[in-house]
């Protein structure tokens, strides 16, 4: 989307408008935040580097919890990288 078309971000709000926004019903207030976010950002992008990490499995952060993560040792197979650390 265009500069032109895009709303800037607003800083001025009253309490009136808050108050409307925050009592608007929850389904509401996704689909608008999913226009704000197709208005900001291309809705065709996809975060590769998440992607990359649920296939090759052995993410690199210690989250403690997430069954992809590289120090839980479920499996007895070790991680291996599917690309260079720089094109990651």
């Amino acid at each position: 989307m265009t500069d032109s078309v895009r709303p800037a971000p607003r800083h001025d709000w009253t309490v009136e408008e808050l108050r409307v926004i925050y009592q608007s019903p929850l389904l509401e207030l996704a689909y608008r935040a999913g226009d704000v976010h197709r208005a900001w950002h291309d809705p065709t992008d996809v975060q590769r580097a998440s992607l990359l990490n649920i296939k090759t499995g052995g993410c690199g952060e210690n989250c403690g919890y997430c069954s992809q993560s590289a120090t839980i040792a479920r499996s007895g197979s070790n991680a291996s990288p599917s690309c260079p650390p720089k094109r990651c």
